[in-house]
């Protein structure tokens, strides 16, 4: 190696090195990332004791990754690399065999704590003395298991709902029928389970049937296709009698919708999903009427919010997102009142819950610490569902909530 050719080598290193410190020093932080759609880790001062404890590295370790300067580009360009190695993953999100579609890393829970977050749900039907309804929504990897690459370790392998349901104590003769038998007399457990493993994409049972359209490729979120399946199972589960709304075209409302999975990838080859709707707004009748509480006090909402087609996170635009309550009323649907103890997958569920109730309210634990068992009280609700996806039911901390 010639002396010229190591100087270059070194002056480069020490430009790429000092030059990304400098900038990083220089560059704003950023509080948020529309692309990944989520809070970045910013700089704290070192104390003594975070300095003793490891924390301070830590802590510095995940503002320096989400704070890098060109960030999305560079994470786009790892995608790149891993795919051009043959790899079959990048930044715990698996490239799908058709190309297209991404799968984020689903973690499983263990049994000791599956038991504890189901005890949670138990304390509530407790607690109460309407019928209380519980659910899990399987994971993409479950439902599409067949666009997995091969041997991919971190997937729903239906476990978790299958836990899940042992643990409620139902038991099912037919995995495609409905629950039939009720809780016998003493039972230890307060809520009946209804089991959506078979509900979306996977109905062989062998985890391995294709694509259809229950989920979006990019995101982790099911369509408003795949929402209206489930509805019909959970209404079915309830004992209710659901409307057929096959014969209502979809609505295209946007062809370029990029979800978290697509930002987590960098995976920057993978066409854009399609948003659809089936319920128009304000109902098939137009008599639907909602309130939202994005910042706790009640606002006029709808349950769709066409400015959130105009920004990064898409998936907004069913009821406006994330918010600790949101009630819809429909004054001449044939049920009562139902509460919803929900995640983001009800944004979507909203409109078809909306449709067979005269109430929908839609609880969100991570925003709200309001007392459930007195807010089933001072609003008279008939019954409540507890509603969430496999993965988010996993790792949700405010599930304690439900017990109190």
């Amino acid at each position: 190696m010639s002396k010229k050719y190591s100087v270059f080598i070194t002056a480069l290193f020490c430009l790429f090195t000092f030059g990304f410190g400098a900038a990083l020093i220089l560059s704003p932080s950023r509080d948020f990332s529309d692309q990944e759609n989520r809070y970045l880790a910013q700089f704290k001062a070192p104390t003594l004791k975070t300095l003793r404890s490891g924390e301070f590295m830590e802590k510095f370790e995940d503002y320096v990754t989400d704070q890098f300067p060109l960030r999305d580009q560079w994470v786009q360009l790892k995608a790149y690399s891993e795919r051009a190695l043959g790899k079959q993953e990048n930044n715990k999100v698996y490239f799908g065999t058709d190309g297209q579609t991404l799968f984020a890393h689903f973690t499983a829970p263990t049994r000791e704590a599956l038991e504890q977050k189901v005890g949670f749900v138990n304390k509530l039907g407790a607690n109460l003395d309407v019928p209380v309804y519980f659910s899990l929504v399987p994971d993409k990897s479950w439902a599409w298991a067949g666009l997995l690459p091969d041997n991919a370790p971190n997937v729903d392998d239906g476990s978790t709902i299958g836990m899940t349901r042992e643990l409620c104590g139902d038991l099912i003769p037919d995995k495609n029928q409905p629950w039939s038998e009720p809780p016998p007399d003493g039972a230890a457990y307060h809520m009946k389970f209804i089991d959506l493993s078979y509900t979306l994409g996977n109905t062989c049972g062998n985890a391995a049937s294709p694509a259809d359209d229950s989920f979006y490729r990019t995101d982790h979120h099911w369509t408003a296709m795949g929402a209206q399946r489930t509805f019909q199972k959970l209404m079915e589960g309830m004992g209710l009698q659901a409307a057929d709304w096959s014969g209502l075209p979809r609505t295209q409302v946007s062809g370029s919708f990029y979800g978290t999975t697509y930002s987590a990838a960098g995976a920057g080859w993978v066409e854009p999903d399609t948003i659809y709707t089936i319920i128009p707004e304000g109902g098939t009748k137009g008599n639907i009427t909602v309130t939202g509480y994005p910042e706790g006090a009640p606002v006029d909402s709808s349950l769709y919010h066409p400015e959130k087609l105009a920004v990064k996170d898409k998936y907004a635009y069913f009821l406006g997102g994330n918010q600790p309550l949101c009630v819809i009323k429909n004054p001449d649907a044939a049920n009562g009142k139902l509460l919803v103890i929900r995640d983001s997958y009800s944004d979507s569920l909203a409109p078809f819950l909306a449709e067979a109730f005269q109430e929908v309210h839609l609880f969100d634990l991570r925003y709200n610490n309001l007392s459930l068992k007195q807010y089933v009280a001072d609003n008279g609700i008939g019954q409540v569902l507890v509603l969430y996806s496999a993965a988010n039911f996993s790792t949700d901390q405010n599930l304690f909530k439900l017990g109190l």
